[in-house]
């Protein structure tokens, strides 16, 4: 891994980290109708659908257990749903244009869908967990809000990781990127 790479990491591992807190802090507090985003999701369906790399599946395994860990009565559920959404979302970016916002709110939508259903399905085999209807109601609530959020994230992120072959996402030298356009 290179010197770029493992400032990516680092860079995502930050902002992973200062999202857990922000998550488990302040967030708690401030909600729309009782639902307050799920900060971690949005970084993993961000990461994981724009990046190459594993930054969004490592990162979301581990801030899953964190998050499970501190808060869940069953642990490793978050793990294994962020996991997955980090999978669909990687194999999303093949079908999907990764630049535009359009794209970006399908993923939210299905990741946030997925994870709601996932989540919900694997606490109700275990005995546990609410009412189906009361389960839509809510996530329909979290569809918005982590589309709105998502964007937020994405519009934050893409303006600092660059892409170096990346043409529209290039900041330099016209020379240079004219050259990197054209290779």
């Amino acid at each position: 891994m290179d010197e770029e790479e493992t400032l990516k990491y680092r860079y995502s591992f930050l902002l992973f980290f200062i999202a857990f807190l922000l998550q488990t802090t302040v967030l708690n507090h401030f909600g729309i109708f009782g639902m307050s985003p799920n900060l971690i999701l949005c970084l993993v369906v961000i990461f994981s659908f724009l990046f190459e790399g594993y930054h969004g599946i490592i990162y979301g395994l581990l801030f899953g257990l964190f998050v499970d860990i501190c808060f869940a009565q069953i642990i490793g559920i978050a793990s294994i749903g962020l996991f997955s959404i980090a999978l669909i979302c990687s194999e999303l970016k093949r079908y999907l244009y990764k630049e535009s916002v359009v794209s970006i709110v399908i993923v939210s939508l299905v990741s946030t869908t997925v994870y709601g259903l996932m989540y919900w399905g694997i606490y109700r085999m275990l005995g546990n967990g609410f009412d189906f209807l009361y389960v839509a109601e809510k996530e329909a609530i979290l569809l918005g809000y982590h589309a709105v959020v998502t964007l937020i994230i994405y519009h934050f992120v893409s303006k600092s990781f660059k892409h170096r072959s990346d043409r529209y996402m290039y900041r330099g030298n016209l020379q240079e990127a004219r050259s990197l356009y054209r290779s």
